[in-house]
């Protein structure tokens, strides 16, 4: 259980966004309603990571020439990996992208769920590994290589709205598409503000214990989140997105590779 002050500080921080996500419903146009959410969920994104972490929407690109989809809120490191600017379009190295969030106003079809799983599985498909050759920086110093199954040199996927398909359509359809798709391109999290989250469950001694890992998932949970009293999604969803941030690699990257320098000279002189 949480400090009884942060427990009052994050419900009303949930009641804050809640408000303001049924707000954007009367902008009445769609590109107008989706900035407002964007804005509202990447500020109460912000409020729960740390100052040195870019929040922002854009594409996310790997060394070796792939490209996600547009993303509605790329989370990034600012410290370390540039971030190319195309005409005010922002493209994220996938080495530098510790989570990305699809925003919607309303999951109420099954198109609209496959759209929004395609999306973040656009960029957990990217190749962290730059063909073999990247590797975690620890310290200062060179650490073990980037491998794709290890939780903590992935990206953090998830999805927020404020309408979902039934429960047990949309476990259906989560269920199909985990069933499909490998462990390590599946979301990590998803929040009906509303009241539903889905998650998954992992061996904890004899039984089975929530959690966002995807390479430790043995089960699927889609759960009512709507009775009094019990955790509200965005809420579960922050808390899981801090978590991860906190123990996710830092990773090299190649410039040469995105950059395409040359290699050998084609003509020089001794000196």
């Amino acid at each position: 259980m949480p400090h009884p002050v942060i427990a009052a500080i994050l419900d009303e921080l949930n009641e804050d966004v809640r408000r303001k996500l049924e707000l954007t419903q009367s902008v009445g146009h769609p590109g107008e309603g989706g900035r407002a959410r964007e804005h509202i969920i990447r500020d109460f994104v912000r409020r729960l990571l740390p100052d040195a972490l870019g929040i922002d929407t854009g594409f996310v690109i790997d060394a070796v020439g792939g490209k996600s989809r547009q993303i509605d809120i790329v989370v990034y490191r600012t410290d370390y990996h540039p971030v190319f600017e195309i005409g005010g379009v922002k493209h994220f190295l996938v080495e530098s992208v510790l989570a990305v969030i699809e925003n919607k106003a309303s999951i109420s079809s099954r198109e609209d769920l496959a759209a929004a799983l395609e999306n973040i599985r656009s960029v957990k498909a990217l190749d962290r590994t730059n063909a073999g050759n990247n590797y975690r920086i620890v310290g200062t110093t060179r650490g073990s290589a980037v491998s794709p199954d290890d939780f903590n040199d992935q990206i953090f996927g998830a999805i927020s709205t404020t309408k979902s398909l039934s429960l047990p359509v949309l476990e259906a359809e989560l269920l199909a598409f985990v069933r499909r798709t490998p462990k390590r391109q599946w979301p990590n999290f998803y929040a009906d503000a509303s009241g539903v989250s889905a998650f998954y469950a992992e061996p904890d001694g004899g039984g089975l214990a929530s959690s966002a890992r995807t390479d430790r998932a043995q089960n699927l949970v889609v759960v009512d989140r709507t009775a009094p009293g019990a955790p509200a999604p965005l809420v579960e969803l922050g808390s899981e997105l801090a978590n991860f941030v906190r123990v996710a690699a830092l990773l090299d990257f190649s410039p040469k590779d995105y950059l395409q320098l040359a290699g050998a000279a084609p003509r020089s002189v001794t000196i």
